[in-house]
Order: structure tokens, then C-alpha cells, then sequence
């Protein structure tokens, strides 16, 4: 390996001269013979520059392009050549990563190409590698958006291979693209194509197809339009289907065609003409052509089908479960128990069948052939044996015939068959699912273990209590079967609901054990007495480190020295974060690197194996002491050996950023209001306050420096000192840019002799941090922004480059075509700190132009797209821009490099992991809420991961930290995928990808990256919110499809339950809960008539008794799933202290609370979106949350997500309390249960609000509430995303519009309001059918008034409405002004409430409740009737979403009348709900205005040290931060330099503030 650095980027002109003559090929022996240094590396360079410009010129791409992938290839290579004999071996296994798949896939689709030409000869195999990898990387840089459909990619490189080899054999060049510019165009007179035309010619067309299905273009605007108001319908065609179409000769034939429409097959059109090489014809494509019809192969369809077809195998499974367990109790014969699988089979695989045509006729006919067959056998022995046997009561069944025998075996047979079978199309290229017995066995054993857990608990603790309420079911005599039936769906859909829901608990509980206690084999037992916090392992950290990452042979002066080295740079890096001083320093520090000390090696005391007792120093910096334990907890990872920093693979790491903060201005650090109990102050006091340990430390180092510090110094080190303390980019990029400096270090004790330039060089070489600044060609001379940007570049390592897009109308210089479908052009571009300046700005070193827009997706996908071709490492780790790394953790960097080494022994398949993912460490625990979100963050990085890892392989990529092998990512792809809304959680998709074509994901502990979290409730449960629409959005795409149907069941259900899932199961809760609740109303009301009640009774002692017994365990389980793993894994890593500690205060923060309210938000934005689509990227802030929100703005954020069913919930409670007392006896668990649920859905949003029970603010918040009650139709003009906030009635539209969206069906099939109408009904039936209900009914009228009207849904109200919709419609076309919104509001809502009252008088009038039970009478039908106008406002919201029109009269009679009696009903419920919670609000004010009880409340909120208050109005803020520092100085637990230090920042503050520009002496 040559110890000289690489060659800088040589100009591409420059480079020509340097290289071969392109029509000469080179072989093995000259790459060989190329001798190492500085010098070789210019001859490499130059054969591929050679190698480049030969296929610019046949094929046109762009020079600026070229010379990107010329050094992209050429800085591979090296990369390569790290773990390679030579360097053609080098190349051979480039070529092998970076075209594994185009192997694969030529095999597959070969009959699609034209027969192979001759060899072209003398061309040398290694030449012919380093042809195929730069061309297909000249391809791939210029592809754009096209970059999403690989295997499109792999088509045109195919094609142009061909094409290449045979102008080879020409003399001259040939234009290709000749037949659709014509003959007299051409290159400045010459032949062959210009720059620019193979993206003109052949990707852009496919972009515009791509671009042309979901966009328009605003000429006037010259922005690109969604077409769609919500989700893209599922006809449009996405990526993944133009993508497809490549997978398969079939679709080739069918979707591309050439010439006028109808148009030939392209493939046809190429064997018939004189022109047999395919590239040429490809620029005829009409990509027009290709639609939905002959190109869609799955159908994204926002329903429950998709989850039933890729899942249908969990749900079978659940039902078997469930049938057996209940048969075991005796509820169910054993015979029933083989009848879920063909029943539910058939629905699954139509379901299938509907979603994706990929088969052949010969699948399709063995699919249906098999599925027919598994399922009739069962059903056909079990109607068989029903009529010679009778077993449908399990007690009659004492022995096995042959015919119940036979059904046994087939219903094995069948059950069997359906959940092991997995199914996937094996025609034309279909990648294959990674197989693995090991992980088979363990996630085996994992869900045998869950389910045998599962099954017991129901058997022997949960069903128990339904033999007293089935018992009774029998005897209720009056009401016949139908009565029977209704209340045996009322008993068990809770029941059969709370057993699928159970699933995920005890996952979560099984993996919170065995994670921990894998962790704990790993850690030693020691750890539960808190052993590393208190120094445990540390003496094992110089010997690991020293022979693991510098020499394996190392002795102990070389250990000594060379750890002594290295941790004093990691110490050093702890004082330049602040966060140790000069006495933490000292006894951390190695004796020789004080002051004074010599120049022996020695180590300090806490590694020193002479010295028995090594107790950790007490430092005070808890951050500190964490980045420590956690350097020497990495090495009982066992972490790989790693190589010579020279020979480890490269890596980029990514970083996109959209608007993100970088460095915190001085205007925000002073004059940033942060909202404390008492009024309000400045960022800078806040953080000052909240980091005060720190903020000494950084005054101190300040002040001690050696060199004058200027004025303009002190603003720059303020203003990182508090952005390293926030989410910014710039805490980002100085964090993971200290790659690059942990290299240099292990350089440093590698190869003692390199100089600083030659060390920085292969760091250069070795690690690149790449910003995906998408906006950095808008910033505006001058800004912050900007001049933050260049302040990044200056002060980070040179490794680090700004990737960005620009558009310029005007700019015309690269290329000639226009873009016929928009009228800019767009060009990515990248800048570094070599780059000179022009004009003010950096002049960009490549610019590449793009195909058209680039941004189609949700944004970050498409952002990380566009940069993706400035990367130079061959593995990429993507980042977000509110993370950070850490020194000691880089140090790790060849270890976790190591991770990606080629598998042993490997025979096919891919030969390396492509994801390594590692944990994070969550630094945003600001607040109890903030604390929460850590710590759930905390458990998904630990415990969880290694469990999806190590035990359930199912792991998949979740955007970071994880590192990608970035050859088996461009080659699926890219690194995520970019299809707006389907993919709006774009980062799995690319573990998904991975493990359907075969590849393998890793997952390490000894190696982490910081991460900010949202802090604020508004913002965390944005979060969730993005993420349930994404996951719902997720479980509709084909990879979802085919993972649900290839992956073997134990995998398949630990990817389900930690995806899908997880998010699908708080859809079960919550309908679990309400079915509970309406249950017991149900019950209570059963009895209204009185006949039959002794029989009925029984009944329903029982069934209250069974839900009493079966709620509380349930809602138990939850609760202790949402704790149990983070408990645990904080005993294992931090002891039982820190475990009890974090239970009691999480406690004390109310999380069932938070959770209960969490997963009811989880519930609706994963119900909403799967139904009705159209899932939007929600931005949900990083910065510090306490600020307090509004009622009204709360209650428009959270009504329609948790409020309206907390308040539906206690509407029945109180029911059941009130008119339910006569039997019922539920006990005090239940009621607490689903009091917590109920309350929680409720007040958790003011709860957890700052500020938010100061009494003076209730009111404020009352009549802002009110205000907007009675606010009409915002004025034109007023922006979307602010219409909500000017009235209810906007507001109340934009929640209904979604609904328009949903298909007619799912208005009552499977709708849950529709089957509680049916059961409400026929309990009213019941009732007025009964014999002591009315005992003289004999005539029709009579029939009519005391019969059919209490089942008669409330209509009197809209029958009113209708008359002054005609009114409203009336004047409006009479030309004159329509009625005021406002009016017509009020008007409407007291017509419902004067008509409702109208119908309860006059049921009172008829005695219609005038029975022995007449009020429980009343209560029964008023129930009903709600259930029933429930159902029917759901019909209202189909029916006529756009509510705002209806009031300004341009809408019809029918819809108008509709609207106003939908909003009518819904502004009722929602004064009441708003003036119900207000006025609880208002009763807990009062209690929290005794002294000390309002204080508690804060600290419970945010638990931190904020002492810092000024007054709400004082206009100048910023004048707070000197008198504190002033008061901070005279703090008398400092030292005197500290003190010193201090006073000197308070004045260097006010030089500053008051516009001092001169230096500052010290």
C-alpha cells in the first residue's frame, strides 16, 4: 500500500493528455504495473478520464458530468484497493459490487437484447470492467429522478454496452440520436452527439412521463403543481411500476412501443429494421404510451385489502389461536377450530389478486388451484361430518370416527399449508428474500414463546370469566335467536379484539426480557450495581483499543504511549465541548500532556493496572461521564480488528438539510423570547441557565486562552457554544466532521513518519462529509445563512463539501434542448473550501444539469437523490441534521468499516452486509416530555434493534445512523425512495429493498451517534403522527406486498409487530376500548322493559364480571409494555438506581396518560391514511418547547384525533353509572382503567401544556374559544394553512374534505358505526316488540307511533333545514347577498336543538315512555338514536365535504340542507366538549393557585434549573443576560479565576451588545 496521498481532482482537460488513447485498450498487466504513489494515481486517473471522454463522445452526456464520475470511479477504486491484491483485483471487485445485480437481471430478461456481437478483439477483460463501470456511472450521474427505477438503468446500460462495443469497431463516431433531431444537426458541424444529448434524448422523456403523472407546471409561477388535492390515485404510475416494467420481456413488449400510437413493440421495431443495435431506438420510445393498462403490476390502494393480502397470514394465525383457546374452555367445539384458515384464506388471496397481476397464467392457475383445494377440503369434511355427527358442542364429543378424523387432518393440513407457504412470481426478474436456519430457529422459538404466553393467559386467567356470561345466554327465552345472536356479537367482539391486540404487548415484554439479558451476558451481571458508571472496564480500554485499531502485537510502551495519545485527544475534545475543566482535567488527563510533567509515558491512574481500586473521577459533567462509560462499555462488544486507516473502505456521510438552523444567530440568542412561569427571557439566559456548568467551563476557557480574543470572536464562540447546545446543522456537521480528525489520529500512531499534509490528504481520501444544502444557491448575500455556510466550510475539516440545487431561467450555455414541460432548468451543483469566490460566492466545482424539477417526492429522498453523485466513499451513512457524533465513538470508525468485510467463503449471493446500523444516543431530555421521547427513542436503539437483529431478522433501515454499503444501494435505487405520500417514510424503504433482493442487515453497539428529539407535545406527537401516516402509506406498497408474502412466518410476524404492526394495533386498542364501553351501556340498557329481566340478568352479572376481569389486565398489559423494556435495559446498562429512578419519575410525569393519548394519535393518522391517503411530511420543530399554546389551538390539533371519542367514551360512562346500576357491577379497576383512558384522550393536551392553568389564561382562552365558534367563512385571500385557524367552520371543512376520498363502501362495509346502529336496533326492537312494553298496540297508527318510531333515526331536524336551504338558495339566485355565515350557523343550530327538543316532548306527549322502566326506556332510544346519527354524519361527510360552499351558496338544495344539519349536529358537540373542558380546566386552575401547587406543576413539566425570569413586555430581553452573568459571578461555590472569567464575558457581553467592534483585552 503507497504511503503517499492521492492525487488532488486533476482538471479534466489536463487529464486527457495523461491517459491512453481511448480506442486502446489496457490490460491486468499494465493496471499492475502502474507503481504506487502520487504520480501512479495521476496515470490511473488519466486511463479513466480516457476511458470517460471515449463514451462522451458516442454517447453526448455532459463534460462537467463526466469529470464528477471520473473522480467519483477513480476515488472508488481506491477505495478498493484497501483489501486488494493489485490493482486490477481492485477493479474486478468494483466491477463485481457495483454491477452484482445487472448480472442477475441480464440472466433473467437476455431474449429482450439482440443478439450478441463478436468480441471486439484484443480488448483485455479488465478493460472491458473499467469500460462497464464508467459507463454505467456516466449513466447513472446524469439519471436525476430516473436514479429511483434501477433496473431502467440496467436496460439502457445494457443497451449501450451493445452500442458501445460496436463503435468501437467504427472508425468515425455516429450520432445515435439522429432519428429524432434529424441528419443536419450535430457537433459544431462534426459527427456524433453534443454534450448534453444523452440526457436530452433518453432521460429526460422518461422524466417527463414520470414528472407528467402526479405534476403540472405553473407557467406563471414557473413551479411545478400536485395534481391531486390528496393522495395520487391508485391508476397514476410511481417509480416502482415504469421500474418494473424492465423486470419482464412480457411488459417490455406490451409497454414500450415506437412510432404512431397505437405504436409498435419496441423490441419487435428493433429485430424487423436494418438497424439491429438497440440504444439508437430508445430515444423513440413513446413514453406517452406506457399507462396503467400495460404497465401496472400492483395496485396501491388506500384500504384494508392491501393489509389483508400481505398480512392475512397474522390474522389467520390469531384466529386459530383464538378458536382453540376457546375450545379448550369449552365455548367452541374443536371441530370449528380449522375453519378460520380456508375462510380467511379466501379473502386473502382475493384480496391478492385484486392488488397484484404479476403472475403468469400458470401461477395464477396453481395459486387457485391450491387455494381451492386446501380450502375445500376442511369445509367439505366438516359439512359432511356436521350431519353424521353431533359435534358442536364439545361435550358430546367423546371418541374420533373416521369422518372427524379426516377433518382434523385436512384442517392441519390446511392451516398448515397457509401460514408456511410463502408466494412469490418466479417469472422474468424477481429478486429472492435472504435465507438464514439460524434466524429461522430463533424467531421460531421467539413467537412460540409468545404465543404459548398468550394462550395461557387467556385460558387460565382471561376466558374464565366468559363461562358465567355465556351460561345465561341460553335461558333469555323472550326475544328468540336473533336476541342471542346480538348479544353474543356485543360479548365477544372486545373480547375477540383484546386477544389480536395482546399479541404486541407480549412481544414488547418477551423482547424488553431477553434484549436485556443478552445485553447483560455481554455487560457482565455487575452492571445492575451501576459498575460502569463507576469506572468498571476502563482498565481494559488501553490494551482493546491500542491492538484492535493501531497494532495488533502491540506491547505495553507502545499500548502506553499510543493510548496516552489518543485519550488525550479525546479529553481535549471534552474541554473544547466544555464540558470538563481544569480539576476534571487533571485527573482524567495523562500525566505527561499536564503541565510540567515529562516526557515519559505514563498512564493515569484510571487505567493503571497497578492501582487495584479504579473509580471513575467525580466529574460533574453528567454528559461526560456518559461519553466515557460509553467508550469503555464498547469494547465488551467485541468490536472488529480494523485495518490500517490507508486500507479501510471510504465513507461519505450525508447530511440533507431543507431550512433547518445552522448557527444561532446573535439576534436569536438575544432577543428569542423563551417563555419561564413568570414572564418570558432570552435564549442565551435560558441556555446560560439551563447549562451552567458549561457555560463556566466555556467562559473559563475563553478567558485563559493565550491569544487576544476579539470582539467578533466572542459573538462566533457564543454563537456555537449555543448552537452546539441545540438541533442544528452545525452541532451536526462539527460533530460527524470529527471523522476525519479521529482518522488523522490513528494516522498519526499508524504511520508515525506521514506529514500533517500527507495525513490530511487520506483522511480527505478516506472520509467525506457531504451537506445536502438544498437551498443553499437561494441564500441571499449577506444573510446569516450564507455567511453561516461559509463559516462551516472555513472551520471544519476540508473533507467537508455543500451539495445544492440551483434553477436559472436564462441559462442556456450546457445545452441546447429545452424541457417542453417546464420552462426553467435545474442544476445540481457542489461546492468545497477549494472553491474560489465570484461575486460573493463560491464558485461551484461540478454542475450537473438535471432532467427537470427535481423535488417529486416529499423532499428529503429527492434531496439526498440530487447529491448522491458528489459522494465519493463506497459506503454512505445518511445523517440528520440534528444529530452529532462524538471523538471517542469516531475513534471506532475502522472497526465499524471492518463490519463491511466480504463474507467468507462466500458462493453467490451478494459478498458483504449492505446495512450496518448502531444505536443513538437521545441528548434532547429536556422536560418531562422530553424525557419520554428519549427514552422511547432509547429503547428502539437498544434493546429493540438487537432483538430485530439477533433474535427476529427483521431489521430494516430506519434513516440513521445506520451505514450503507452504497454499491448495493444505487444499485436498488438510491438510499431511499422518493414516490410523494407513498413513500413519506422514505428512509425503510431501503432496508425493505435490501431484504427483498437478498442483501443482509447488520446491527452494533460499540459504536453510536447523538440525536435530537421533539420536546413539546404539539411536536411529539406530530411525530408520531408522520410516522403512523407513513407506516400506513408503507403498508399499501408492493414492498410491503411482497415481504408479507415471501418472508417465512416467524420473520413475517417480527416484521409485522415491529412495523406494521405496532401502528395497526393501536387502531385495536382504541376500537377495543369503545367496544368495552359501549358494551356495558349496552348491557345496562338491556333490561329496559323489565320482561325476562330475572333470566337476563344472569346474563348480563356475567358479562359485566367478564369485562371487569378482562379490561383491567389488558389496559394493565399496555401500560407495562410501554415501561417494561426501558426498565429493564436501564438496569442492565446504568443499575437498579438509575432503573427505580426513571419508573418513579416517569410515574410522576403521568405517562400511561401520555401513552394512552400517544396511541390514540397513532390510531387515527394510521386509520385516516390508509383509508383516505393523501399523507403530507409534517414539520415538527426542534427547538425548545415552552411556549404555551392556546385552548383553541389545542383543541382544533387534538378534537378530532382523541377529544371527540374521550367525550363520546364518558357520554356512555355516564350512562352506564347512571341507568346501568341495577346489576352491573363492574369494580372499582375498570372504572379506573377506562377512567385513565377516557381523561387521558381528554385533558393530556392542557395537562402537558405550559403555563396553561393560570386562571387569567382560562378565561382569555374561553372567549377566544367562543370567538371562534361563531367566526363564518374566512375571507378570500386567506392562505390554506390558515383558514383553520380563523373559524370553526373552516376548520370543520378541512376536516372533512379527506373524506371525499374514500370509497362509497367504506361508509358501511366493515363500518363499526353501522354494526352499532344494528345492535342498538335490534335492542330497541327487543324493547317495543316485548310484551310489557305496550300491551293495547292493535292499530296501524299506534304501530307506527310506539313501534317504528323510536327505531327511526332523528329526522325532523334536517327536514326543517331543508326549507331554509331552499330559503338560502333563493336569495342567492335572486342575485342579492346570501346570508351571513355566522347566521345561517345559528340559525341551523337551533333548528336541531328546537327540533330535537320538539321530538322528545312530543315522544313524552304519545307516553311513548311509559312503562315500568320509562326512564331507562328514554335513555335506550336516545342511544340508538345517536348511534344512528353517528352513522349517518358520517354519510354527511361523503356526501358533501365542501361545507364553506354550501354557506356561500354555490352548492345545490340537497347538499346545502345536508351541510347545514351536518354542522348544525357537529357545532353542538363541539361547544359542549369545548365549554365541558374548559370548565375542567377552570377547576384545576383553582387548585393549582394554592401557593406552591402551580410550582410543582412547572417543575413536572420541564424538571430543569430555569431560574432566569423577566417581565412578559419588557421590549429589550436582552438587557437580562449581563445582570445574570453578574449574579452568576458572584456565585461563592466558584473559584476566583472562575469568578474572573465570568465578569470578563459579562463585560465582553456588553461590548457587544452595545456595538463595540474593537478587540477586548483580556
Amino acid at each position: 500500500m503507497a504511503d503517499a496521498p492521492p492525487p488532488p481532482a486533476m482538471p479534466f482537460e489536463n487529464a486527457i493528455s495523461t491517459g491512453h488513447n481511448h480506442r486502446v485498450a489496457v490490460t491486468a498487466q499494465q493496471l499492475n504495473a502502474i507503481k504506487p504513489g502520487a504520480q501512479g494515481e495521476q496515470t490511473a486517473l488519466g486511463l479513466i478520464v480516457g476511458v470517460m471522454m471515449s463514451l462522451a463522445e458516442v454517447f453526448g452526456f455532459q463534460h462537467q458530468s463526466v469529470q464528477n464520475q471520473a473522480e467519483h470511479i477513480a476515488a472508488l477504486w481506491r477505495s478498493k484497493m484497501g483489501a486488494a491484491p493489485s490493482r486490477a483485483a481492485a477493479l474486478s471487485v468494483l466491477h463485481n459490487d457495483l454491477l452484482f445485480s445487472y448480472k442477475h437481471w441480464l440472466g433473467a430478461v437476455q431474449n429482450a437484447f439482440p443478439p450478441a456481437q463478436a468480441p471486439v478483439v484484443g480488448i483485455d477483460a479488465v478493460a472491458q470492467q473499467l469500460d462497464e463501470v464508467c459507463l454505467y456511472l456516466c449513466i447513472w450521474g446524469e439519471a436525476g429522478n430516473v436514479r429511483f427505477m434501477p433496473e431502467l438503468l440496467l436496460f439502457v446500460f445494457e443497451a449501450a454496452r451493445q452500442y458501445y462495443l460496436e463503435a468501437r469497431r467504427s472508425p468515425i463516431a455516429i450520432d445515435p440520436y439522429t432519428s429524432v433531431r434529424g441528419d443536419d444537426e450535430g457537433r459544431d458541424g462534426a459527427e456524433g452527439p453534443n454534450p448534453g444529448d444523452f440526457l436530452v434524448f433518453i432521460i429526460r422523456p422518461i422524466y417527463n412521463k414520470i414528472f407528467g403523472e402526479t405534476f403540472t407546471w405553473n407557467s406563471n409561477t414557473h413551479k411545478p403543481v400536485f395534481k391531486f388535492p390528496g393522495a395520487a390515485p391508485k391508476h397514476v404510475l410511481n417509480y416502482d411500476d415504469i421500474n418494473e416494467i424492465f423486470w419482464d420481456t412480457r411488459l417490455m413488449k406490451k409497454a414500450l412501443l415506437v412510432g404512431d400510437k397505437p405504436g409498435q413493440p419496441l423490441l419487435e421495431a428493433v429485430g424487423a429494421s436494418d438497424r439491429p443495435q438497440l440504444f439508437p431506438w430508445l430515444c423513440e420510445v413513446r413514453w406517452n404510451l406506457v399507462t396503467s393498462r400495460n404497465a401496472k403490476m400492483y395496485w396501491e390502494t388506500h384500504s384494508w385489502f392491501p393489509l389483508f393480502a400481505s398480512f392475512g397470514r397474522v390474522y389467520v394465525l390469531h384466529f386459530i389461536a383464538f378458536a382453540a383457546c376457546l375450545a379448550y374452555r369449552g365455548h367452541l367445539a374443536w371441530a370449528f377450530v380449522g375453519l378460520p384458515a380456508p375462510a380467511c384464506s379466501v379473502v386473502i388471496e382475493l384480496a391478492a389478486y385484486l392488488l397484484c397481476k404479476q403472475h403468469t397464467y400458470a401461477e395464477f392457475f396453481w395459486t387457485t388451484s391450491s387455494t381451492l383445494v386446501m380450502v375445500g377440503l376442511p369445509v367439505a369434511t366438516f359439512v359432511q361430518a356436521a350431519r353424521e355427527t353431533d359435534f358442536f358442542e364439545a361435550s358430546k364429543v367423546d371418541h374420533l370416527d373416521p369422518l372427524m378424523l379426516a377433518h382434523y387432518i385436512a384442517s392441519g393440513l390446511s392451516a398448515l399449508f397457509f401460514l408456511v407457504s410463502t408466494i412469490s412470481p418466479q417469472t422474468g426478474f424477481r429478486p429472492m428474500i435472504r435465507r438464514s436456519v439460524l434466524h429461522l430457529i430463533s424467531s421460531f422459538l421467539f413467537w412460540a414463546g409468545v404465543f404459548a404466553i398468550k394462550c395461557s393467559m387467556s385460558i387460565f386467567v382471561l376466558l374464565p370469566a366468559t363461562t358465567r356470561a355465556t351460561d345465561g345466554v341460553p335461558e333469555v327465552k323472550f326475544a328468540g335467536p336473533t336476541w342471542q345472536i346480538v348479544n353474543h356479537v356485543v360479548l365477544w367482539m372486545p373480547v375477540g379484539l383484546s386477544f389480536i391486540t395482546e399479541t404486541a404487548f407480549y412481544q414488547t415484554l418477551l423482547i424488553g426480557t431477553i434484549g436485556p439479558v443478552l445485553a447483560a451476558f455481554r455487560f457482565g451481571f455487575r452492571t445492575l450495581c451501576g459498575a460502569y458508571r463507576r469506572g468498571k472496564g476502563m482498565d481494559r480500554i488501553p490494551r482493546n483499543l491500542i491492538t484492535t485499531l493501531v497494532k495488533p502485537d502491540a506491547g505495553d510502551e507502545e499500548i502506553r504511549s499510543g493510548f496516552g495519545h489518543i485519550w488525550h485527544e479525546i479529553i481535549e475534545d471534552l474541554c473544547l465541548a466544555d464540558l470538563l475543566k481544569g480539576k476534571n482535567r487533571a485527573k482524567l488527563d495523562t500525566p505527561e500532556s499536564l503541565p510540567g510533567a515529562g516526557v515519559t509515558a505514563r498512564l493515569p491512574s484510571l487505567f493503571d493496572p497497578a492501582v487495584k481500586r479504579k473509580p471513575l473521577p467525580k466529574i460533574r459533567s453528567d454528559e461526560a461521564r456518559r461519553r466515557l462509560v460509553m467508550l469503555a462499555r464498547a469494547w465488551k462488544q467485541n468490536p472488529p480488528a480494523a485495518r490500517d486507516v490507508r486500507s479501510c473502505p471510504s465513507l461519505t456521510v450525508m447530511i440533507p438539510h431543507y431550512a433547518e438552523d445552522n448557527l444561532i444567530t446573535m439576534h436569536q440568542l438575544f432577543h428569542q423570547k423563551i417563555e419561564l412561569e413568570k414572564g418570558a427571557t432570552v435564549l442565551m439566559a435560558y441556555l446560560v441557565d439551563y447549562f451552567g456548568d458549561e457555560f463556566i467551563n466555556f467562559a473559563t476557557r475563553l478567558h485563559s486562552s493565550n491569544e487576544p480574543v476579539c470582539d467578533e470572536q466572542v459573538q462566533f464562540e457564543l454563537r456555537r457554544w449555543a448552537s452546539l447546545r441545540m438541533q442544528t446543522l452545525w452541532r451536526t456537521v462539527e460533530g460527524m466532521a470529527k471523522g476525519h480528525r479521529a482518522m488523522d489520529v490513528l494516522l498519526q500512531l499508524q504511520v508515525p513518519y506521514l506529514t500533517d499534509r500527507a495525513r490530511d490528504s487520506i483522511c480527505r481520501d478516506k472520509f467525506q462529509c457531504l451537506v445536502a444544502m438544498q437551498l443553499y444557491g437561494e441564500l441571499k448575500l449577506g444573510s446569516p445563512e450564507l455567511e453561516a455556510a461559509e463559516e462551516m466550510l472555513q472551520r471544519v475539516p476540508s473533507s467537508t463539501a455543500i451539495a445544492f440545487l440551483v434553477n436559472d431561467q436564462d441559462r442556456k450555455e450546457h445545452m441546447e434542448a429545452e424541457n417542453i414541460k417546464q420552462t426553467k432548468r435545474f442544476y445540481s451543483c457542489v461546492v468545497d473550501s477549494s472553491c474560489a469566490f465570484e461575486n460573493g460566492r463560491r464558485v461551484p466545482k461540478y454542475v450537473v444539469e438535471l432532467p427537470g424539477f427535481p423535488v417529486l417526492g416529499n423532499g428529503k429522498s429527492d434531496n439526498q437523490n440530487h447529491a448522491i453523485i458528489f459522494s465519493r466513499g463506497e459506503l454512505i451513512q445518511a445523517i440528520d441534521a440534528n444529530q452529532e457524533s462524538y471523538l471517542e465513538s469516531a475513534i471506532l470508525l475502522p472497526s465499524v468499516l471492518a463490519e463491511f468485510a466480504p463474507y467468507k467463503g462466500q458462493q453467490g449471493g451478494r459478498s458483504r452486509p449492505g446495512i450496518v446500523g448502531f444505536r443513538e444516543h437521545i441528548f434532547s431530555a429536556v422536560g418531562a416530555l422530553g424525557s419520554l421521547a428519549a427514552e422511547g427513542e432509547f429503547v428502539f436503539g437498544t434493546v429493540t434493534q438487537r432483538m430485530l437483529t439477533q433474535v427476529l431478522a427483521c431489521r430494516m433501515h430506519y434513516g440513521h445512523p445506520d451505514i450503507m454499503d452504497k454499491l448495493q444501494m444505487l444499485t436498488q435505487g438510491g438510499i431511499s425512495k422518493a414516490t410523494r405520500g407513498l413513500n413519506l417514510s422514505e428512509d425503510i424503504f431501503a432496508g425493505m429493498d435490501l431484504t427483498l433482493r437478498g442483501g443482509e442487515i447488520k446491527y452494533t453497539e460499540y459504536h453510536h451517534v447523538g440525536k435530537g428529539r421533539d420536546m413539546g407535545f404539539m411536536s411529539i406527537l406530530s411525530f408520531f403522527g408522520k410516522l403512523a401516516a407513513g407506516t400506513a402509506e408503507q403498508s399499501i406498497t408492493r414492498q410491503s406486498f411482497r415481504l408479507g408474502r415471501g418472508l417465512p412466518l416467524p420473520r413475517l410476524l417480527g416484521y409485522y409487530y415491529s412495523h406494521v404492526g405496532y401502528y395497526f394495533n393501536q387502531i385495536l386498542m382504541a376500537k377495543t376500548v369503545w367496544w368495552f364501553v359501549f358494551a356495558m351501556t349496552f348491557f345496562g340498557l338491556s333490561d329496559a322493559t323489565g320482561v325476562g329481566a330475572e333470566q337476563d340478568s344472569s346474563f348480563r352479572d356475567g358479562a359485566s364480571k367478564m369485562y371487569s376481569g378482562y379490561f383491567g389486565p389488558v389496559f394493565f398489559l399496555f401500560v407495562l409494555a410501554t415501561m417494561w423494556p426501558l426498565i429493564f435495559e436501564f438496569l442492565v446498562e446504568d443499575g437498579i438506581v438509575k432503573a427505580l429512578r426513571t419508573v418513579v419519575l416517569d410515574l410522576l410525569a403521568l405517562s400511561p396518560m401520555f401513552y394512552t393519548f400517544q396511541g390514540k394519535i397513532i390510531a387515527h393518522y394510521m386509520k385516516v391514511e390508509i383509508v383516505y391517503g393523501g399523507a403530507e411530511y409534517i414539520p415538527t420543530g426542534r427547538g425548545l418547547a415552552t411556549v404555551r399554546q392556546s385552548f383553541r389551538s389545542l383543541f382544533a390539533s387534538f378534537a378530532n384525533t382523541n377529544m371527540f371519542d374521550g367525550f363520546e367514551l364518558l357520554s356512555f360512562l355516564l350512562v352506564s353509572a347512571v341507568v346501568g346500576n341495577s346489576g352491573l357491577d363492574v369494580g372499582y379497576p375498570y372504572w379506573f382503567c377506562i377512567g385513565t383512558v377516557v381523561f387521558s384522550w381528554l385533558l393530556a393536551p392542557f395537562i402537558y401544556n405550559p403555563y396553561m392553568f393560570a386562571f387569567g389564561n382560562v378565561c382569555s382562552d374561553f372567549k377566544g374559544f367562543w370567538s371562534w365558534l361563531l367566526s363564518g367563512v374566512a375571507p378570500e385571500g386567506t392562505a390554506a394553512n390558515k383558514k383553520a385557524e380563523f373559524s370553526w367552520m373552516e376548520w370543520n371543512a378541512g376536516l372533512q374534505t379527506p373524506r371525499h376520498r374514500a370509497s362509497t363502501h367504506w361508509l358501511y362495509i366493515p363500518a363499526w358505526r353501522l354494526l352499532a346502529v344494528v345492535l342498538t336496533g335490534c335492542l330497541t326492537a327487543t324493547v317495543v316488540t316485548s310484551d310489557g312494553y305496550k300491551e293495547d298496540i292493535v292499530t296501524d297508527e299506534e304501530k307506527v307511533r310506539y313501534q317504528l318510531l323510536p327505531l327511526l333515526p332523528p329526522i325532523s331536524a334536517g327536514v326543517v333545514l331543508f326549507v331554509v336551504a331552499i330559503l338560502h338558495r333563493i336569495v342567492s339566485f335572486c342575485k342579492k347577498e346570501p346570508f351571513h355565515a355566522t347566521s345561517l350557523l345559528i340559525m341551523s343550530v337551533l333548528v336541531v336543538l328546537g327540533a330535537s327538543a320538539g321530538e322528545m316532548y312530543v315522544q313524552i306527549r304519545w307516553g311513548l315512555w311509559d312503562t315500568d322502566h320509562g326512564f331507562k326506556t328514554a335513555v335506550m332510544f336516545a342511544f340508538h338514536k345517536y348511534c344512528f346519527l353517528r352513522w349517518e354524519l358520517d354519510w354527511a361527510d361523503w356526501l358533501m365535504p365542501k361545507y364553506s360552499e354550501c354557506f356561500a351558496g354555490s352548492q345545490g338544495i340537497i347538499a346545502t340542507g345536508v351541510a347545514f344539519w351536518a354542522v348544525a349536529w357537529r357545532w353542538c358537540r363541539d361547544a359542549l366538549l369545548g365549554t365541558l373542558v374548559t370548565g375542567m380546566i377552570a377547576v384545576i386552575s383553582l387548585f393549582l393557585s394554592i401557593p406552591g401547587v402551580a410550582q410543582v406543576h412547572h417543575r413536572f413539566l420541564f424538571r430543569n434549573r430555569a431560574k432566569v425570569t423577566g417581565k412578559g413586555n419588557n421590549p429589550d430581553q436582552a438587557t437580562q443576560l449581563p445582570k445574570f452573568l453578574r449574579k452568576l459571578a458572584q456565585d461563592k461555590s466558584l473559584s476566583g479565576f472562575e469568578q474572573a472569567a465570568v465578569k470578563w464575558l459579562q463585560s465582553v457581553v456588553e461590548h457587544s451588545l452595545h456595538g463595540g467592534g474593537v478587540a477586548v483585552a483580556q
